[in-house]
């Protein structure tokens, strides 16, 4: 079978796989306030294996385990081992790391090959305020120790950077992971769920990110990390002098240098449903006139693997070229209607 790709001349082999739209924290920049949190109807743990072995023969071979908190899934160590046993180039998790510490080994054992973990300050006062409340910060850290000593050969700590909330944090962030022979890399705040969770004043723009890291490390040389499994859409840098001469660090810049020439990836919920694109909404279900929606990879599992497989092609032919993210003098706009929590990110 045919390399998957899309109309832009873009290989596609790549797809992050939510497997709960559940949380055990809040963050604000993932989760708007009034978000409803639904049922647990989430696809079984066979339904995950067929779809993912489904796709294999298309090129994909890289798979990202998200959510919500992927780490909250009953069983997931023998998930884990279940889809490790497929033959991936590829495995690896998005976790808020909470429940590392109980899950970083037996998640290695299993044959999990790649953790990023979100760590977004230092502070355990401002961890309750990102998380509205809910006070983890002492359990992220347990988490991260345990993931270290777990042996996992790449992991990277990712965090949202916001403008007048944790940007003075960024180099202590940097150190942090350095220290721990992780890979801290910076997000751009999205503009998702309509731009609620996105507001103006918070947005700190890639070359902002870049100018503080400069300021406390000095010259910062492109790096083109091919040494680093999972590479992109984060763009990598190194340090170029000083006591952390050669330190690696990334920055994910999806609104003010956007990278949608060079995706690779796809998206399915925890229901099944696949998305293209995280910036762009795909149709409601309601839109197709005979009821039976394309999108909807866990109806087309019941109908075999070819039906997945002719249903991926023909959403991949119609990606589109770039996200609707935008970013002027006065918002953070162009987001999808859909929260971070229900894609997965």
């Amino acid at each position: 079978m045919s390399a998957l790709m899309d109309g832009h001349a873009r290989r596609v082999e790549y797809l992050r796989l939510s497997l709960t739209e559940r949380c055990n924290l809040a963050c604000s920049y993932c989760v708007p306030e009034h978000h409803d949190e639904l049922p647990s109807d989430w696809m079984s743990d066979d339904e995950v294996v067929a779809l993912v072995a489904a796709l294999q023969p298309l090129g994909v071979t890289r798979v990202r385990l998200t959510g919500g908190e992927p780490t909250l899934r009953p069983r997931l160590p023998q998930l884990v081992a279940r889809l490790a046993a497929l033959g991936l180039r590829d495995l690896s998790l998005t976790t808020n790391g909470t429940r590392l510490a109980e899950l970083a080994a037996p998640l290695r054992e299993a044959g999990l090959a790649r953790l990023n973990i979100s760590l977004d300050t230092l502070d355990a006062a401002r961890f309750a305020s990102f998380a509205r409340g809910r006070s983890a910060l002492a359990d992220v850290q347990r988490g991260i120790e345990a993931a270290v000593l777990a042996g996992y050969p790449s992991i990277k700590l990712n965090t949202v950077a916001l403008a007048g909330v944790n940007d003075d944090e960024l180099p202590a962030l940097a150190r942090y992971a350095w220290e721990r022979g992780a890979v801290p890399r910076y997000i751009e705040l999205m503009p998702m769920s309509e731009g609620e969770v996105a507001p103006r004043a918070r947005l700190l723009a890639a070359a902002e990110i870049r100018s503080r890291l400069v300021a406390a490390f000095g010259e910062l040389e492109t790096d083109v990390a091919a040494d680093l499994p999972g590479v992109g859409p984060a763009r990598y840098l190194r340090v170029a002098g000083g006591s952390y001469n050669g330190a690696r660090l990334g920055i994910i810049s999806a609104v003010t240098e956007r990278f949608c020439s060079s995706c690779n990836r796809l998206r399915v919920s925890a229901r099944g449903r696949l998305h293209t694109c995280l910036g762009i909404d795909d149709p409601d279900h309601a839109s197709f006139p005979n009821g039976e929606d394309p999108l909807d990879l866990r109806y087309a599992l019941r109908l075999g693997p070819a039906v997945v497989q002719a249903r991926v092609q023909q959403a991949v032919a119609q990606k589109a070229e770039g996200h609707t993210f935008l970013a002027d003098a006065s918002s953070l706009r162009g987001g999808p209607r859909r929260a971070m929590i229900v894609i997965g990110g």
